[in-house]
């Protein structure tokens, strides 16, 4: 049996703890073993914090933070004499047309024909688009037959003037190994994007927005203020309609009326309305130019400053803002167009419930990696927001008919919002209060 007693020991005076008061007593416990005492852990001694780990995890953290701190320093240190670009637009179109699935080509001979028969079926359909417009447009486009490959080239074409002012814009902005490398990324990305969008586009129409070059661009970065406007464009992409023709049993004929009276709508929709197209242009060029239209103040920069990433975050909240309004006036146009799609279809199309059908099982039949996909790049939403349009559509009808619908088309000022998209009771009630 083991026996305890207490031994007072005396610390001498200004010892750490004592405040300097003089001599304290600790309490100090030992034990009684054969052969002599043991002494335990003093009640002083299980009050100190153990200080060393603490201060190794601190230094460490400190030596890390050192580290990221130099290697952010050399990554956005300016590069002399590299080129300044915002796309890498050769990887774009390597990396799409990796992508696209295509292996055979479309001959160009065999284009030309399926061009010309699909001329003769639009001059059939787009007059009965007065049905609900009212008049159908003035002209339309002759339809260019595209396979895969030539619908990324098209749209590689369509991206780069979209995104001109941004280029002009990007000049000034030092090159550094965090811009290239945001370079690659993003040019990998479009690429990507645009490979998988050439497996399912049927159809599309090429108003050719042209974006104006920002007024603080300097003069001496501008390709030109008058730029030769090329002619709009009606695209059918040969392949894909082909594969959802015997994919789903769709009616060869049938289909090619539906998508072409489709994309005759949009033709309608900026041919006859002159205001459409600069409007939607000056919108997107918000996008690429809120924030940064004070310009740097500097036409020689010297790095990337936390004044630019300043302006940088100034512009993204501009985009976000501009995106709701761009958002809104695309869920119309594509809306509208299903409209018509379906109601003049329905009259003047053979098999059209069979050619509708054929459409659900195709959306139902999606795989699930291109759900993931269409969910990442945004598309889903966007696909989504074409349905809200048309419902859009349908309750301004419901409304006041044709006539009431047809007065989105009048101004910017009568195109709703987002909000009034998703609630079509609030841009009625606007228009009315406002005559």
């Amino acid at each position: 049996m083991l026996a305890a007693r207490v031994v007072e020991c005396q610390r001498p005076p200004g010892c750490h703890g004592d405040g300097g008061k003089g001599n304290r007593r600790a309490r100090v416990t030992r034990r009684e073993r054969p052969g002599g005492l043991v002494t335990e852990a003093s009640e002083y001694d299980r009050q100190m914090p153990a200080k060393r780990p603490l201060i190794r995890r601190t230094v460490a953290l400190a030596a890390v933070g050192g580290a990221v701190a130099l290697s952010l320093k050399a990554l956005s240190r300016p590069r002399p004499g590299a080129e300044h670009r915002l796309m890498d637009w050769d990887a774009v179109r390597r990396s799409a047309r990796a992508r696209s699935g295509q292996q055979v080509p479309l001959r160009r001979d065999q284009a030309e024909r399926l061009a010309a028969r699909y001329d003769a079926i639009a001059a059939e359909m787009v007059p009965l688009i007065a049905e609900v417009c009212g008049a159908p447009p003035a002209a339309v486009p002759r339809v260019t037959v595209l396979d895969r490959h030539g619908f990324i080239d098209a749209n590689l074409e369509i991206v780069r003037r979209l995104l001109e002012p941004a280029e002009e814009m990007r000049g000034p902005i030092p090159e550094t190994t965090l811009t290239a490398l945001g370079r690659r990324l993003t040019s990998r990305y479009v690429g990507e994007v645009l490979g998988f969008m050439a497996q399912r586009v049927l159809g599309q129409y090429d108003p050719v927005l042209m974006l104006p070059v920002p007024a603080f661009v300097p003069a001496a970065g501008r390709a030109g203020d008058e730029v030769e406007r090329p002619p709009a464009a009606l695209y059918l992409v040969e392949p894909n309609v082909v594969m959802l023709e015997r994919g789903q049993d769709a009616p060869p004929e049938a289909l090619r009326r539906w998508l072409i009276l489709h994309e005759a709508t949009h033709a309608w929709q900026f041919e006859a309305h002159p205001w459409l197209g600069p409007h939607l242009g000056s919108l997107m060029n918000e996008l690429v130019a809120s924030g940064i239209g004070e310009g740097t103040g500097d036409p020689e920069p010297r790095g990337l400053t936390s004044e630019a990433l300043r302006r940088m975050g100034v512009a993204v909240a501009g985009q976000l803002r501009g995106i709701g309004r761009l958002q809104a006036i695309m869920s119309v146009l594509e809306g509208y167009s299903n409209l018509v799609m379906h109601r003049v279809g329905r009259g003047h199309i053979e098999d059209f419930d069979k050619l509708e059908a054929a459409f659900h099982r195709r959306q139902a039949e999606r795989s699930l990696i291109e759900r993931l996909i269409l969910g990442l790049t945004g598309i889903s939403l966007k696909m989504r927001q074409y349905d809200l349009g048309e419902r859009f559509c349908e309750a301004l009808i419901a409304a006041g008919g044709y006539r009431l619908l047809n007065r989105v088309w009048d101004s910017p000022e009568m195109m709703p919002t987002m909000a009034e998209v998703r609630a079509p009771d609030r841009w009625i009630a606007r228009i009315r209060r406002n005559g």
